[in-house]
């Protein structure tokens, strides 16, 4: 029995609300952008790790800028990436520093070139300047200490992040695996791309549609396949489909025919009903459910565009929470037209580029018309809400 239907966005939240099951697994950290952190980033050593000279100039004691009147005599040079010197303790020493460099021991404050002149291997300190202790002097631990977690499970991984783990000694990262998605077409009317239809028969295009905006969306689908009307031999096909991905999409056999079995089945199968039904057109018969080991189903309509649409409206967007995303939203104005508003009903509109901009509706004949989208670009959300002429949420086809 279908629960009572819900909204759209009552339907995103349900679904954004899942936790599907996830693989984890450890990958070399060039391969790590866009994946999700699946185990903490911990600092292996103090940030800095050393007291660090942030100015090319030369390190002094401060004590003796009075005593000196400003000029010291430079014995020594401490570079980037070479162990730390050591500033003699004759008055008026200085040793010449470059950015990045160990702090000599023994200094405790920086002169950075542009306030002084250097003439036979002194530092004359230029009139004016004011000179305080611990100035361009980057302390050690100053920034994290050595045990900090510094990025937590979760996490997507970026260029900050990937530099972070970098800094910390990752060459490798454990982060989540890809779900494993398989894409399942019900029907005995369906026949195999290749193949010539007899009298009530259609060739599959829902397989190859999805896969390809999954594929897009760079969620390609591990297996492809279809189940024929039979509640056996669906029972039988689908648990081992469902013990092989993370996410399964269906397409067909979720509505209230004799032969729309999935529901039952997944309810043999101990799955768990978030949602089956939405207040919208195309795709009213959507349904979600939790398998007991966290495989998130989705049950779209058969009729290819519905099928399409609902795809892009609630399984894109969750892949892309469920990876640590943020679902893009994309609103535009759409240009006043002859579509039809069914009462009650959210509808999803097909639409063409106008060139200026906007978005011009295209609606198809029915949600089987999947021809009739040749063309558009995507479709636009029309809630009882929307005034003809305004603007309205955007689904691109092809999602960037």
């Amino acid at each position: 029995m279908m629960k009572a239907p819900c909204t759209p966005s009552q339907a995103e939240k349900l679904i954004l609300a899942l936790q599907p099951a996830g693989r984890i697994e450890e990958c070399p950290l060039g391969e790590v952008a866009g994946r999700v952190l699946r185990a903490d980033i911990k600092a292996d050593h103090d940030f800095p790790p050393f007291d660090r000279v942030t100015m090319d100039g030369v390190a002094v004691r401060f004590a003796e800028v009075g005593e000196t009147h400003g000029e010291f005599r430079i014995v020594g040079r401490a570079a980037a990436g070479q162990p730390g010197a050591f500033l003699p303790s004759g008055r008026g020493s200085a040793v010449q520093v470059m950015t990045g460099a160990v702090l000599p021991e023994g200094s405790d404050c920086i002169l950075p070139r542009e306030w002084y002149e250097e003439r036979d291997g002194k530092a004359i300190l230029r009139p004016g300047v004011e000179v305080k202790p611990g100035v361009f002097i980057h302390r050690r631990g100053s920034d994290h200490r050595a045990g900090e977690t510094l990025l937590r499970a979760g996490r997507r991984l970026g260029p900050v992040e990937v530099a972070i783990a970098a800094a910390c000694g990752q060459s490798k990262v454990r982060v989540a695996a890809p779900f494993r998605i398989a894409v399942v077409a019900t029907g005995d009317e369906l026949v195999p791309v290749d193949g010539v239809p007899r009298e009530g028969q259609i060739r599959r295009t829902n397989p190859d549609a999805l896969a390809a905006a999954l594929r897009l969306s760079g969620h390609a689908p591990a297996e492809l396949t279809v189940l024929r009307d039979d509640r056996a031999g669906m029972r039988d096909g689908l648990a081992g489909i469902l013990a092989r991905h993370e996410m399964v999409v269906l397409t067909g056999g979720v509505s209230q025919g004799d032969l729309d079995f999935v529901p039952e089945v997944l309810a043999d199968l101990g799955a768990r009903l978030v949602l089956h039904g939405v207040k919208q057109r195309p795709g009213r018969p959507m349904g979600v459910w939790q398998m007991p080991a966290g495989t998130v189903v989705f049950g779209l309509p058969g009729n290819p565009v519905s099928a399409l649409v609902c795809l892009r409206r609630y399984v894109l967007p969750a892949l892309v929470h469920w990876g640590g995303g943020t679902p893009r939203r994309v609103s535009r104005h759409v240009l006043s037209g002859e579509f039809p508003r069914p009462p009650g009903l959210t509808l999803f509109l097909p639409v063409l580029e106008a060139g200026d901009g906007s978005l011009k509706p295209s609606p198809v004949a029915n949600s089987g018309d999947f021809a009739g989208l040749a063309g558009t670009c995507g479709f636009v959300e029309i809630d009882e809400s929307f005034a003809e002429g305004s603007d309205a949420s955007y689904y691109s086809w092809s999602p960037s």
